[in-house]
């Protein structure tokens, strides 16, 4: 019996969707170059412009709270294909806005509203069931929002420098639009469908029937995203303030991305043997020692090795989080549970990079920034020590046939 012409790849087709669709979304982890430039083009304080990134995480946590019902009126690729379109918008407009306004509204609540979606449909893709190990395509399709922060650095900045923001934003718009097409027809020629998520509203079962769980997360991840993205949204200006060269202020944002692809490619691997509660502590505890060291021996080096350490954390995180959820709840839950979840991921984003930028602001130089986020990481690594120590993950996280 002949076999149709890519009907072998096509088991792979959701995996691909997600690992597109979180490539494409890596500005995210590449917002650091625009800081400097927004703030000359627009005349406005570092703590301002930070404060679009604020909003960006921030709203991005409620278009992963509100996905799961989503689906409920859109299928999955006609969902990505509206979000691509929101997206697009919002970041169209910050470049053309022209003004404070309109990258609040353009990229802090368009096309942060829509990376959120976009992400959970990414998440929810790689959830179905395939030929891959659900953690390792899971770490996989994690490392690739990241992987796109790499790549999205130094084409931004390149077109900064030549052409302004504006340019810059629209063509992250194309990108954007481009990405979430295809991976709603790589989606929809799959021919499977994702788990079903359940009929609970948004606002029923809020804690879930495991509160301590959702408690025990929520808090630490509030605690290590404020930490963690206050570092990655001011790694390029952190860096220039050290006395970095231009190169190495460039760098920065890109190593603190090829930190977060190396975490998230290991930390499936981490969670199956060491479980979730093991790996979240140690997160937090990594972050909270590398940005010790550097508030005690600040300085170019020490400052590019916490960020770096900072992004492979983080990157383990990513991995860990999803799986971890799915070890106590079942992988049909996972939109619902860690939708909820992923608001503290908001406030953290919220207020971190702007807390850090008005910190700097009023003392121009980052060593309190730097010492107080420390701490918060290692209160982060407290609150995941409250997890249950039994997980069911090969119970309802398993292999595919």
């Amino acid at each position: 019996m002949r076999t149709r012409p890519g009907a072998a790849l096509r088991p792979y087709f959701p995996l691909a969707a997600g690992v597109l669709i979180n490539l494409s979304i890596g500005i995210l982890y590449a917002w650091s170059v625009f800081v400097a430039p927004l703030e000359a083009e627009l005349g406005a304080d570092r703590a301002t412009v930070s404060g679009a990134q604020s909003l960006c995480l921030f709203t991005a946590t409620i278009g992963c709270f509100v996905m799961h019902r989503l689906l409920h009126w859109l299928t999955l690729p006609q969902l990505a294909l509206a979000m691509g379109a929101v997206t697009a918008a919002g970041l169209a407009l910050s470049g053309f806005g022209q003004s404070v306004a309109g990258i609040y509204v353009g990229y802090g609540l368009l096309y942060g509203f829509g990376a959120g979606v976009l992400y959970f449909i990414a998440m929810t893709a790689v959830a179905i069931e395939g030929p891959v190990r659900p953690s390792v395509a899971m770490s996989i399709n994690m490392s690739a929002v990241a992987a796109g922060g790499i790549a999205w650095s130094p084409g931004l900045a390149g077109v900064i420098d030549a052409a302004g923001s504006a340019t810059a934003f629209g063509m992250a718009a194309a990108v954007v639009l481009a990405a979430a097409a295809i991976g709603a027809a790589l989606i929809a020629f799959s021919g499977k469908e994702a788990p079903a998520t359940g009929a609970i509203g948004l606002f029923q079962d809020i804690l879930t029937n495991r509160p301590r769980v959702v408690i025990a997360i929520f808090l630490g991840f509030f605690c290590v995203a404020f930490t963690a993205l206050a570092i990655i949204g001011h790694a390029a200006t952190m860096t220039a303030a050290w006395g970095a060269s231009a190169g190495a202020t460039q760098v920065a944002p890109m190593l603190s991305s090829a930190g977060y692809v190396a975490g998230a490619l290991v930390g499936g691997f981490l969670t199956d043997a060491l479980t979730g509660r093991r790996v979240l502590v140690g997160v937090g505890i990594v972050m909270g020692v590398f940005l010790l060291a550097l508030y005690f021996a600040p300085g170019v080096v020490m400052g590019l090795a916490a960020i770096a350490a900072v992004g492979v954390a983080f990157g383990v995180l990513a991995s860990a989080h999803p799986i971890t959820v799915a070890g106590y709840y079942g992988t049909a839950a996972l939109p619902r549970v860690f939708g909820r979840i992923a608001l503290a991921y908001g406030l953290g984003g919220l207020l971190g990079p702007f807390s850090a930028g008005a910190i700097y602001d009023a003392d121009q130089h980052y060593g309190t920034a730097v010492i107080l986020i420390a701490v918060l990481a290692f209160v982060g690594a407290a609150f995941y020590a409250g997890l249950p120590r039994r997980e069911r993950l090969g119970a309802s996280v398993k292999p595919a046939a």
